[in-house]
């Protein structure tokens, strides 16, 4: 096997770890959207999200990567948001 290959082959091992955890940060949005049916909450909470953001900042080890992990978080924060709609709108 050549170096790409190996390369590429470590990025199928993180991606399968990443949908992973993927899988369970969504089973907690689930439960979220639950608890906000149930307590009549909206589901953007705007100081809850500047938080987070800036909990990313604070934990990037290279900060090369700082703005991708940014937008890597809002990517997922909008998906959580969509999943959570969809839920809310099915009630």
């Amino acid at each position: 096997m050549n170096e790409l290959e190996n390369l590429r082959e470590r990025i199928d091992t993180i991606d399968k770890e990443l949908i992973a955890l993927f899988e369970e940060r969504m089973n907690v949005v689930n439960d979220i959207a639950e608890y906000k049916i149930k307590n009549n909450l909206p589901i953007l909470n705007q100081n809850r999200e500047d938080i987070v953001i800036s909990k990313v900042k604070s934990i990037v080890k290279n900060k090369e990567y700082t703005d991708s992990a940014i937008d890597f978080i809002k990517d997922i924060m909008e998906i959580s948001k969509k999943f959570q709609q969809n839920l809310i709108s099915k009630q």
